[in-house]
């Protein structure tokens, strides 16, 4: 005796499929965002201002001043030299 599917089988296969095949979307679209995302670089001056439990505002002004020595605005002596005076003055 074959017996077939009532209606509230098909209604709880099918949701459980739409609910698997989310999940997967879902798991592809974060592996593909992360894919494009460029990896973290570790930084030994991130790091280190980390350790040294700086203030949110010092640590910005030291990003910022990171930021325009890899731009090329400043020399890397430069860079050094007001680095040292950020960090003495806090």
């Amino acid at each position: 005796m074959q017996q077939t599917m009532g209606w509230v089988q098909w209604l709880t296969w099918g949701t459980g499929v739409t609910v698997f095949a989310v999940v997967i979307g879902l798991i592809i679209r974060s592996v593909l965002r992360a894919a494009r995302r460029a990896p973290e670089q570790p930084s030994a001056a991130a790091a280190l201002a980390r350790e040294a439990q700086l203030a949110p505002e010092v640590q910005a002004e030291l990003a910022a001043l990171n930021h325009r020595k890899d731009e090329g605005q400043i020399t890397e002596a430069q860079y050094e030299q007001q680095r040292a005076e950020l960090l003495r003055g806090r």
